[in-house]
C-alpha cells in the first residue's frame, strides 16, 4: 500500500536522531517547560522501536486494512490530547495508515512535537489532505465525517456543540471518545523486577497517561514491600527527576492518612495509600491486598475509566480479562487500543458501512 510504505518513510525519517525539525521542536518543548527531557526522550525512543520493529506493517494487518477495506475520502477531525509528549502520534498514524484525509487540532500543552512530525508527514508524497492547527476554528465547515477526541464524558456534550457551531463535523459524524483515566496492575509476586517495572508504571509522565498504573493489587500488604518499592522510585527518580508538582491536596491526604493511621508509602512527590476508592488526585496510588477476584471487582467498578489491566507475565491470566504485561506499559506497541478501540479498523469499517 502506497500510504503505508510513505507514512512509514515520514515516521523513520522524523525519528532519527538527528532530524533538524525534530530537535527543535524537543528544544523548545524542553525550554518552554512543557515536559522533561527524559519524558520527551523516552517516547521518542519507544515510538522509534515501534517503526523499526514493523509494527505500522504490523498494525495495518491486525486491522484488516487492505485496497479494498480503507477510509479513503473520508474526513477525520482529530482532537488531540497533551497530557504526555507526542501524546497524539498514534492517531496521526492511523488515522493516515486508515487512508482518510487527516485534520489534527493540536493541543497548546504540546504545539510543537506533533507538529514537526506532521511537516515530515506533509513532504512524504501522500494522495491525502493532511492539515492541522491549534485552533480549533481554524476547521469551521469541514463537515468531518468522524472526530477522534479524549476527555471526560462530562466534557462530551461542550466540545459536541463547539463543532457542531463550527460545522466542523456533519451531523451523522462518528465520535470516537476517549475516556480512560489509569490503569490497573495484579502482582502475584514481589521481586526487584517487579518493583523496577512498577515504579515506571507509577512515575513515567508524572503519572499522568491513561496507561499509568494508578491501583495495584497485590496478595500482600504495601507495608510488607515499602522499602523495596520506595528503593525502586528513588532510582526511577535518579535517572528521570519528577517533571510536575503535585499541589498541596497531596500533603493534606498525607497527614489525614497519618491521622487515622492508613497504611501509605509518602515520597514527597508520590503518594501510596491503601484504598479501594477512585483515585481521583493526580500523583496517587492506590494500593489494595486481594486476589484476581479482586482486580475483576474493582474493573467492573469502575468500568471504562479503566484502560489496561497488567500482570508481570503472559502466564499470570485472570479469567475473563484482557491483560498485557506490566513491562510494556510505557512501551505499548503502536496498535495498542486507547478504551479497547482500534483506531483504523474503526475509521474503515464505519467508513464501509456509510
Amino acid at each position: 500500500m502506497n500510504t503505508l510504505t510513505n507514512i512509514k518513510k515520514a515516521a523513520t525519517a522524523w525519528l532519527h536522531p538527528d532530524h533538524p525539525g525534530k530537535k527543535e521542536a524537543v528544544e523548545k518543548t524542553i525550554q518552554q517547560g512543557l515536559f522533561s527531557r527524559e519524558d520527551v526522550d523516552h517516547q521518542v525512543a519507544v515510538l522509534k522501536e515501534n517503526i523499526e520493529a514493523g509494527e505500522i506493517e504490523e498494525w495495518a494487518k491486525r486491522a484488516g486494512l487492505n485496497e479494498k477495506q480503507n477510509a479513503k475520502a473520508r474526513r477525520v477531525l482529530c482532537l488531540h490530547a497533551g497530557n504526555l509528549p507526542l501524546v497524539g502520534f498514534q492517531t496521526v498514524v492511523g488515522g493516515i495508515l486508515s487512508g482518510a484525509d487527516y485534520y489534527g487540532k493540536l493541543s497548546r500543552k504540546d504545539p510543537y512535537l506533533l507538529a514537526s512530525f506532521l511537516d515530515e508527514v506533509e513532504k512524504a508524497g501522500l494522495d491525502q489532505q493532511i492539515q492541522f492547527s491549534t485552533n480549533l476554528e481554524d476547521f469551521e465547515n469541514l463537515e468531518a465525517g468522524a472526530v477522534v477526541f479524549a476527555g471526560s464524558s462530562s466534557s462530551v456534550p461542550e466540545v459536541k456543540e463547539v463543532i457542531r457551531r463550527l460545522n466542523a463535523a456533519r451531523t451523522d459524524a462518528e465520535y470516537i471518545i476517549r475516556t480512560a483515566k489509569f490503569s490497573m496492575a495484579y502482582l502475584k509476586e514481589w521481586s526487584a523486577q517487579t518493583s523496577n517495572q512498577l515504579a515506571e508504571a507509577m512515575l513515567r509522565y508524572g503519572g499522568q497517561g491513561c496507561r499509568s498504573v494508578a491501583i495495584v493489587v497485590a496478595p500482600f500488604d504495601l507495608e510488607e514491600v515499602r522499602d523495596s518499592l520506595a528503593s525502586a522510585m528513588q532510582n526511577f527518580w535518579k535517572r528521570n527527576p519528577p517533571h510536575a508538582q503535585p499541589s498541596e491536596e497531596l500533603k493534606y491526604q498525607y497527614a489525614y492518612n497519618e491521622a487515622i493511621q492508613r497504611d501509605q508509602l509518602w515520597m514527597e512527590h508520590f503518594l501510596i495509600q491503601k484504598s479501594e476508592g477512585l483515585p481521583e488526585t493526580d500523583f496517587t496510588v492506590h494500593w489494595v491486598k486481594g486476589d484476581a477476584d479482586k482486580v475483576k471487582e474493582l474493573r467492573e467498578k469502575f468500568g471504562k475509566l479503566v484502560q489496561s489491566v497488567y500482570t508481570m507475565d503472559t502466564d499470570t491470566a485472570i479469567e475473563g480479562l484482557e491483560t498485557e504485561t506490566l513491562e510494556l506499559a510505557q512501551r505499548p506497541p503502536l496498535w495498542w487500543k486507547p478504551d479497547g478501540v482500534d483506531v483504523v479498523e474503526q475509521l474503515w469499517s464505519r467508513s464501509s458501512r456509510l
